[in-house]
């Protein structure tokens, strides 16, 4: 390979459905169709029914048409609807019981965890041998129950390296992808997590005042007293880079099975039986990691992974601070808003959350580094006569669920027939379009490519989410345009913000696995 590795995301710009509607908008008119036929056949085609049925649909298509990307009205009305549900129900607001307001009923709805966890919880594993591992089971309404392990990743170093070592890279961790996707895994997809915070200063902080102290040669005072000082200017514009890898690992009738009969040969629980079947896969996971040159890869047990949840939400903990915190008190107190959840007991800090859709990419080759300037490069506060300069904190997560090779195949071709037929049914009325039919056909083509037989490939869904937190409004408001302006240097077009969400959506940015709906092809 003499020039750099591309692949092009984007493409998927608009659904290829009768009239790009979603399911449930074309579910909805069939209903009213089939309504409508009612109304008539009972009214025996009098005026009357014809009107009744007439109105109907009407009504049906003014409230559901969607237009362009902009939601429907219906589909406003139902979230503002669940909005005012959820407020009224106290479910944007939790109270820490370190918090002054816990147990006050004027300020805290008694929720003992965060409402948007829903039922996840860690597996008891006392007295089956595992007790090291920390293993999350979440069984929400509408999806497969499901197991997860938080993995801390040194990933690939940074500096000087070549655009071929990049890319030898990045061909590697496609590789680990790949190897999980395999059918005989029971891993089904992944989440990636990139944490940015200011960097800790504290270590150099006190080694210059250990070597200050140790001095007896006075004229070596001005050398340490200048590396402090220059610790001091870089200090609120260094940052910190922090790298996670979520394992999910769905409740499957094969995971059952494999547990099942791990219990039968070594007399043992079957709780404990599913620990070691996700052991066995968190041990291969580590191991590709580690062949991928990922670095160093740690597995987090309950009080790591306890530390980098609160870390996550509330910044004033650092990351590796982990001895004062457990699963049912690391959650540190929130107020959900419509422009941005605030975190800790005063508010100190302010998040917003923004989804990154797949359709936003634009459909352009995208080297190993496209995503730098949103991982590492966005630009800090430079402050005011106020608030100091900082960094930009911020969170990417991007979850990624594996869609097996053969049903890859089937929906690649079927996608691409279908825009063959558009094209040629446009040629055909001499239709000119805004080249959208294009480049869908030349996106379903490229997956057709890709996933031909014996290539190795599998499929994959994905979607990406955004935190971005500041030190007031008025910061996190700055903090958005930076990461905005850096998003758009990354290929990415838009961020759709969670307007009147954010205290549910900051739960898709944590090492969780969350973020990404269960599909036709994942189920």
């Amino acid at each position: 390979m003499t020039g750099p590795r591309t692949s092009i995301l984007g493409g998927e710009i608009a659904r290829r459905s009768w009239l790009g509607l979603s399911r449930p908008v074309l579910m909805t008119w069939v209903a009213a169709v089939g309504g409508a036929l009612t109304i008539y056949v009972l009214g025996s085609g009098a005026t009357w029914a014809i009107l009744a049925a007439l109105a109907e649909l009407l009504a049906v298509f003014v409230t559901t048409m969607e237009w362009r990307d902009r939601p429907s009205m219906a589909a406003r009305r139902a979230h503002a609807l669940r909005t005012w549900t959820r407020r009224r129900r106290g479910e944007h607001i939790y109270r820490n019981s370190e918090d002054a307001g816990y147990g006050d009923p004027a300020h805290d709805p008694g929720w003992m965890l965060p409402p948007p966890l829903g039922n996840t919880d860690p597996l008891d594993l006392s007295g089956t041998g595992l007790d090291d591992m920390f293993i999350l089971r979440s069984a929400n309404p509408g999806e497969r129950p499901c197991f997860t392990v938080t993995l801390a990743v040194e990933g690939v170093a940074d500096g000087l390296r070549s655009d071929a070592a990049y890319t030898a890279s990045q061909a590697e961790f496609g590789v680990f992808l790949a190897q999980l996707a395999r059918s005989g895994s029971h891993i089904r997809g992944v989440q990636l997590l990139h944490r940015s915070v200011p960097h800790d200063m504290t270590g150099h902080v006190r080694w210059a005042e250990r070597r200050i102290g140790n001095l007896t040669d006075p004229r070596l005072v001005p050398a340490v007293e200048s590396y402090g000082a220059l610790v001091d200017v870089t200090a609120p514009l260094a940052e910190e880079h922090r790298s996670f890898v979520v394992l999910r690992i769905p409740q499957t009738e094969a995971l059952i099975a494999d547990s099942t009969r791990l219990a039968r040969t070594r007399n043992v629980p079957a709780v404990a039986a599913i620990a070691q079947v996700v052991r066995d896969e968190t041990e291969r996971a580590v191991r590709l990691l580690v062949l991928a040159e990922m670095g160093r890869v740690d597995v987090l047990g309950h009080r790591r992974l306890a530390g980098v949840l609160r870390s996550f939400l509330d910044p004033t903990h650092p990351i590796d601070a982990h001895q004062d915190t457990a699963w049912d008190t690391c959650w540190p107190s929130y107020l959900g808003g419509a422009d941005h959840v605030a975190v800790g007991p005063d508010g100190r800090w302010r998040t917003r959350v923004g989804y990154l859709r797949p359709q936003a990419i634009e459909p352009i080759p995208l080297g190993p580094l496209w995503l730098a300037p949103l991982l590492t490069g966005v630009d800090a506060d430079p402050g005011d006569e106020v608030t100091p300069p900082a960094p930009t904190i911020r969170t990417v997560a991007v979850r990624i669920d594996f869609v097996p090779a053969h049903r890859a195949r089937a929906a690649a071709r079927g996608d691409h027939t279908s825009d063959l037929a558009r094209r040629a049914k446009d040629l055909q009325k001499g239709r000119l379009d805004d080249g959208s039919a294009d480049v869908l056909a030349t996106a379903s083509d490229r997956r057709r490519h890709d996933l031909m037989p014996g290539s190795g490939h599998h499929g994959a869904i994905y979607t990406a989410t955004i935190a971005v937190t500041g030190r007031d409004p008025d910061d996190l408001e700055r903090a958005c345009l930076r990461v905005t302006e850096a998003a758009h240097d990354s290929a990415i077009t838009d961020i759709d913000w969670a307007t009147d969400d954010h205290d549910v959506a900051v739960f898709a940015t944590l090492p969780l696995g969350r973020g990404l709906a269960v599909t036709p092809h994942t189920r």
